[in-house]
C-alpha cells in the first residue's frame, strides 16, 4: 500500500529495471523476488497480481478505448463491462471512451494504459513515467489517482525523471 519511486535521468536504467521485474528483460546477475517468490518459479501466479505500463502503451488504433479494454479484459478472463466503465471514469476518459484510440492525444493514451494496468485489481502496479505527455491538469489528476491507489492498499512503483513528481507522489 505504498508508492515507491525510481528517479533518474533518461538512460539511467529505470525502464530496464521495471522490465526485469516483469520478466521482459533478463538480468545479467542477481534477482528480485516479488511476493516472496522468484519470477522464474511461478511467473503466471506472480504476474496475475501485477499491473504495468512500461514505455508507451499500445492498443488497437481503430477500436475505441472502451472496446480495447473489453478485448483485453476478455483475454485476462475478467468480463465485466461495469468495471470497465468504472476504470474509464477513474482515469478521466469516460467522455472519450467511445472514440477510436487513434484519435487520442498522448496524455489520453497514457490514461487508457493506466486503466488497462488496473484490470484485475492488481496488488502491485508498475508505472513507467505515467504522466508522460500529459498537460499540467492531467498530471495532477494522475498523481492524485496514484496517491489514492496507494492509500487504498495497492503498492505502486513508478519511474520519473521529475524530482517534483516523485516528492509529491511517493512515500
Amino acid at each position: 500500500g505504498q508508492v515507491f519511486g525510481l528517479l533518474g535521468p533518461n538512460g539511467a536504467g529505470k525502464t530496464t529495471t521495471m522490465g526485469m521485474l516483469l520478466g521482459l528483460v533478463r538480468p545479467t546477475a542477481g534477482s528480485v523476488p516479488l511476493f516472496g517468490k522468484e519470477l522464474a518459479q511461478s511467473p503466471q501466479n506472480i504476474l496475475r497480481r501485477v499491473g504495468a505500463i512500461v514505455e508507451s502503451p499500445a492498443f488497437y488504433p481503430y477500436l475505441s478505448g472502451r472496446d480495447n479494454l473489453r478485448y483485453l479484459q476478455g483475454i485476462v478472463g475478467y468480463n465485466n463491462s461495469t468495471y470497465i466503465d468504472h476504470l474509464l471514469g477513474k482515469v478521466g476518459l469516460a467522455d472519450r471512451a467511445d472514440n477510436e484510440f487513434r484519435t487520442y492525444s498522448l496524455g489520453m493514451k497514457q490514461r487508457l494504459g493506466l486503466a488497462y494496468s488496473l484490470l484485475g485489481d492488481p496488488e502491485l502496479l508498475i508505472l513507467d513515467e505515467p504522466t508522460n505527455g500529459m498537460d499540467p491538469a492531467g498530471m495532477v489528476e494522475v498523481r492524485e489517482l496514484i496517491r489514492q491507489l496507494g492509500d487504498d492498499g495497492c503498492s505502486v512503483l513508478l519511474s520519473s525523471h521529475l524530482l517534483h513528481e516523485v516528492e509529491e507522489v511517493c512515500d
